[in-house]
C-alpha cells in the first residue's frame, strides 16, 4: 500500500498580495503553518509527498522549504489546464530506502489552449478578465463608478481567483465596458476545475471563500499522475489543510483505489463539503496535533 501526504499550508502570510507584515523569512506564523507539513512528513514517514504554495513567496522562504523537504520545487501555471492564471510551486518527493527523500520528475501538463470565453455561462461569452481597479477605485471615491474604475487591459485568462466575491480579481466586463460582473460560483468551481455543484450546501461567501483557497483539481491530478504505483495500488492518503479535499478528487482522476483519507481541516463549511461529498473521510482536526509527543494517526 502506498502512503501520501499532500497539503499546502495557508499562504496568506507569504503572499505579495499581503501588502501589511508580509513575512519574508522563514519564520513566522506562516513558516510555522509549514512546518506542520514538515512534522507530519517526519512522522507519518510516506512513500510520496507533495507540498504547495505560492510563488509570491520570499525567495529566501522558498529555499529554507526546498532545503527542508529536500527536493526542487516545479513552478505550474494552472492556466495550461484550465481558464485561470493561477502560478504556484510544487515540491513532490519520494522516499529512498535510506529513508531520504529525492525529486520525482514532473513534466509540465500541455495546453489545453482553455480561455475564459469556453467556461463562461450563458449570454457572456465574448467577455473578458478585468483583475484589478484603478487608482481612483469606486470605494474611495464615491463619485466613481465601478465601470470607470476597473482597468482597461482586459484578459483572455481568469486573473488568480481569490477567497472574496466582490474582489477586482474576480470582475468579467464585456469588450466594449458598458457592462461588468463577478464571476458566479459555478465559474468558480470550472476555473479550479472542480465539479460544478461540489461546494453547494454552504453560504454563498464561504463558497468562493473555500474554492479560492483551493487547489486547480486538474494540476493535481497531473502531478500525482507521475507516482508511480498510484493507479495500481492501494493508497493511504494524510491530507494536511485539507479545506475542501481538491486532492481527494484529483486522486479519483488518477484511478487511485484510496482505502483511506485522513483530512487535518478546522474550518467547519470545508468539513461540510468535504463529508458531503466523501462521507468516508476521517477528520483529524487541527494541523497543530501533529506536534503532539506519539502522534500517528491511529491516535490522532
Amino acid at each position: 500500500m502506498i502512503r501520501l501526504l499532500i497539503g499546502g499550508s495557508p499562504c496568506t502570510h507569504w503572499s505579495i498580495a499581503k501588502v501589511k507584515g508580509r513575512e519574508t523569512a522563514p519564520k513566522g506564523e506562516g513558516w510555522e503553518l509549514f512546518k506542520n507539513f514538515w512534522i507530519a512528513r517526519e512522522k507519518y514517514k510516506p512513500d510520496y509527498f507533495l507540498y504547495e504554495n505560492n510563488k509570491s513567496m520570499n525567495r529566501s522562504v522558498q529555499e529554507q522549504i526546498t532545503e527542508v523537504l529536500g527536493v526542487q520545487p516545479i513552478l505550474i501555471n494552472s492556466d495550461l489546464v484550465s481558464a485561470q492564471s493561477r502560478k504556484r510551486l510544487y515540491w513532490v518527493g519520494k522516499k529512498n530506502q535510506d529513508g531520504t527523500y529525492s525529486g520525482v520528475a514532473i513534466q509540465q501538463p500541455e495546453d489545453r489552449g482553455i480561455l475564459l470565453r469556453d467556461i463562461l455561462e450563458t449570454k457572456r461569452t465574448d467577455w473578458r478578465a478585468v483583475g484589478r481597479w484603478t487608482k481612483h477605485a469606486f470605494f474611495t471615491n464615491p463619485n466613481v463608478s465601478k465601470l470607470d474604475a476597473l482597468k482597461t487591459v482586459q484578459s483572455e485568462k481568469s486573473f488568480t481567483l481569490t477567497t472574496k466575491k466582490g474582489h477586482p480579481n474576480n470582475y468579467i466586463c464585456n469588450p466594449e465596458r458598458t457592462e461588468y460582473s463577478n464571476l458566479t460560483i459555478s465559474e468558480y468551481e470550472i476555473l479550479q476545475t472542480v465539479p460544478v455543484g461540489y461546494t453547494a450546501g454552504v453560504p454563498e461567501t464561504e463558497r468562493y471563500k473555500m474554492i479560492g483557497n483551493g487547489w486547480t483539481v486538474e494540476v493535481i491530478a497531473h502531478i500525482l499522475s507521475h507516482l508511480p504505483g498510484i493507479a495500481t495500488e492501494k493508497v493511504e492518503v494524510l491530507s494536511m489543510y485539507d479545506g475542501i479535499s481538491c486532492g481527494h478528487i484529483a486522486l479519483e482522476r488518477t484511478g487511485a483505489d484510496i482505502v483511506r483519507y485522513f483530512a487535518s481541516e478546522i474550518d467547519p463549511y470545508a468539513i461540510r463539503v468535504t463529508q458531503k461529498n466523501y462521507p468516508g473521510t476521517i477528520q483529524i482536526g487541527d494541523a497543530y496535533q501533529v506536534r503532539r509527543d506519539g502522534w500517528a494517526l491511529g491516535n490522532a
